[in-house]
């Protein structure tokens, strides 16, 4: 998938292109495949498992034979896999998702969810693309570094609290006792949208894991100032996922609030939970909530 260390026009090398393009083409495809199977069916079903589960694909595309690119895909790999497979079990059981309702009804609400999901893959996944495409390959650093570990720190926090956060509420919700209650256990004590807090937490770890070739020597005739530039477009991933995250949080897209709030808002604890929980990022004061309930 990497073509050779041939420079091309502006002076970036076609080594950093070609995993580029790949991601493009297959987030592309995958979800022209899920627009199509929205438009014709109607069904929800697909949604997590294509959008979601394409990123295992392109990681496995881009993952080259360098170690540190390596756990990077595997890391990817392994959190698509685990999420899109909750989500689409989870989709199986609810059978829709109030949130999508009326976007998916009409053939322009479905081409807009599947362009976001496309630009939400390919922006997301920049980390280790970016990565992916540094050459020469003999100029990355070795796996081992002191802020590797620093990022597999961050990464695997990051997978552990949103895989607590949908394995707490999945359980909460399938009591009956918890019936028209809004869930305020386990890690959703710390902030009201946990399972976003370790997405974004978990692709804060794996630009860091990826920073030191992302930071390489770049190769000769192309400018200084590119080694930053490959780290700035890596770190549009959590930069990206923070807006996206805390614009769904305040309703500045999609309505998530507001269904929340028709369904709990006549509830004191509720409105207690929203005044004093963060929306997504922790509080000091909320961590020890947690710990302090244990």
């Amino acid at each position: 998938m990497v073509a050779a260390a041939a420079p091309v026009s502006g002076g970036v090398p076609a080594a950093t292109m070609s995993p580029l393009l790949t991601s493009a083409a297959i987030f592309g495809a995958a979800n022209t495949l899920g627009f199509g199977i929205s438009v014709t069916t109607g069904s929800h079903y697909h949604l997590d498992l294509i959008g979601t589960g394409v990123f295992a694909f392109a990681a496995a595309a881009t993952a080259g034979i360098e170690a540190r690119q390596r756990l990077s895909a595997g890391v990817v790999a392994l959190w698509a896999t685990k999420l899109a497979g909750f989500l689409t079990y989870r989709v199986t059981h609810t059978q829709h998702d109030a949130r999508l309702d009326d976007q998916l009804a009409t053939t322009k609400g479905a081409r807009n969810f599947w362009l976001v999901s496309f630009v939400w893959g390919f922006v997301v996944s920049l980390p280790h693309v970016i990565a992916a495409g540094v050459t020469p390959r003999s100029a990355r650093p070795r796996l081992g570094l002191p802020s590797d570990w620093v990022g597999v720190g961050i990464l695997a926090l990051g997978l552990l609290v949103e895989t607590a956060a949908d394995y707490q509420k999945w359980t909460f919700k399938s009591d009956a006792a918890n019936k028209g209650k809004f869930c305020d256990a386990g890690v959703w004590q710390i902030s009201q949208h946990p399972n976003w807090l370790g997405n974004l937490l978990l692709w804060t770890g794996l630009t860091a894991l990826n920073a030191p070739t992302l930071l390489a020597d770049a190769p000769k005739g192309v400018h200084w100032a590119w080694r930053g530039g490959r780290l700035l477009g890596a770190a549009l991933s959590p930069a990206f996922l923070a807006a996206l995250f805390y614009a769904q949080a305040t309703d500045t897209i999609a309505h998530t609030v507001a269904l929340a709030d028709a369904r709990y808002g006549a509830d004191p604890r509720y409105r207690e939970y929203v005044a004093t929980t963060p929306l997504v990022l922790p509080t000091p004061s909320s961590v020890a909530r947690l710990f302090s309930s244990t």
